[in-house]
């Protein structure tokens, strides 16, 4: 049996990051404990630092409003046509992945110069291309939506946009850009981060599954895993799609997080054909600074199956080549499923849970986990330490799910297992 101050539950980006921001001070004795379950969001991302663009429902390339154009095809009225109204997040989110988002050039440069790791963090920029009137007017209700960020939105007309991105189709019309949302490499982040946390004396129980949490009380004192009990002042819940059966063992309270499965598709390494990563009412394709091209991605709620489907990953396909023609000669390294660990909001559940000691959330970031993962470790630091945190929680404590009464307000489709 060991002895910590805090065990963190998971070793994707959130506990990655949460391990890193707890060790700068190495004043914490820490284990981070992570199992890779099929279908771990880390191992699964495009890796796009997209504040703007999933702020404004663009960042994860399934924007889906095919609907909308067949309605003004069939001669409905624009100002009535259903799902015209973009999905822009609540303002706590859009304020939380700003601050999240211009944390990076800084951690890039510290995780290089003190712990020798990189990221990969390139400035990109992110693109939505159009190619009707259709799109257009969806990216002008977006700009609309956004007053107080107009000045992260560039505007592109068909000739400025081939100059910066000379492969796009020429059937183009134009495209919106956000100039605040870049990419790093997941992997390389996931890894810079538990590296570094390493460095700092965190021990990692990798390939360790944890099995239960035991509590005296109200109060957590152990984590149980397949390698032995973690006895510990405080738990960290940063299990991913998985954080319901952590919190059953810890809290004994459900938690509504689930799974939502994305493929996506990456080709072989090929020659540099993107200057920037870019979006469309089909897919989202970036390509990495080793060569390859991520396209992206389906939303499914499907449980916990990580199987891939020819006719989406098709589809993903056949939208990467309308925007990019010389993708139609791109040979496909593999494909993949990935879950996300969604919430009946979208907001990331942080914080503690209602009269439980010892305990703290990091779960929940459905999509954004990447880009979201900075601000997280920050405010976790901050809450393990009881310091008064950067960002107001409120919006973001698992209180919200509850009434008056204490009962969960709302039903989720789960089905938790480890």
């Amino acid at each position: 049996m060991s002895q910590y101050d805090v065990v963190i539950c998971g070793g994707g980006v959130i506990g990655g990051s949460v391990a890193y921001a707890l060790s700068r001070n190495k004043d914490l004795k820490i284990a981070l404990v992570d199992y890779k379950n099929p279908g771990n969001a880390s191992r699964a991302s495009a890796g796009g630092l997209w504040a703007m663009g999933e702020s404004t429902g663009l960042g994860c390339g399934v924007i889906l409003f095919k609907t909308l154009s067949k309605q003004l095809q069939e001669g409905a009225d624009v100002s009535q046509a259903e799902g015209m109204k973009p999905h822009i997040m609540p303002k706590p989110f859009f304020d939380l992945a700003m601050m999240s988002n211009a944390m990076y050039p800084a951690l890039n440069q510290e995780l290089l110069e003190k712990h020798g790791v990189d990221m990969k963090f390139e400035k990109t920029g992110l693109k939505f291309v159009l190619f009707d009137q259709y799109d257009r007017i969806y990216a002008e209700h977006i700009a609309s939506a956004v007053p107080d960020r107009q000045q992260h939105i560039r505007w592109l007309d068909r000739d400025t946009l081939l100059s910066e991105e000379p492969n796009i189709s020429r059937d183009a019309i134009g495209a919106m850009e956000f100039d605040t949302d870049h990419q790093i490499n997941p992997y390389r982040l996931n890894d810079a981060y538990v590296e570094a946390a390493r460095q700092n004396g965190v021990d990692l129980y990798l390939n360790t599954k944890v099995t239960g949490i035991e509590r005296q009380g109200n109060r957590v004192t152990a984590v149980q895993t397949s390698r032995g009990k973690l006895s510990c002042g405080m738990i960290v819940n940063a299990g991913g799609s998985w954080a319901e059966q952590i919190s059953l063992w810890a809290t004994g309270m459900q938690m509504p997080v689930f799974p939502v499965k994305g493929q996506v598709l990456v080709s072989e390494k090929l020659p540099k054909i993107l200057n920037g990563c870019i979006t469309t009412s089909d897919c989202y394709i970036a390509q990495k600074d080793n060569g390859e091209i991520l396209i992206g991605s389906t939303t499914e709620e499907r449980g916990y199956d990580t199987s891939t489907d020819l006719t989406l990953l098709k589809q993903l396909a056949q939208g990467a080549m309308k925007s990019i023609p010389q993708l139609r000669d791109m040979n496909i390294k593999r494909c993949w499923a990935g879950l996300r660990p969604g919430s009946p909001d979208e907001l990331p559940i942080l914080g503690p849970m209602p009269g439980i000691e010892g305990y703290m959330n990091a779960c929940g970031h459905f999509r954004t986990g990447m880009l979201t993962s900075a601000i997280t470790g920050k405010l976790l630091n901050e809450l393990v330490r009881g310091e008064p945190t950067s960002v107001d929680i409120t919006p973001f404590l698992y209180d919200r799910f509850l009434n008056e009464s204490g009962d969960m307000v709302g039903e989720y489709h789960l089905e938790a297992s480890l």
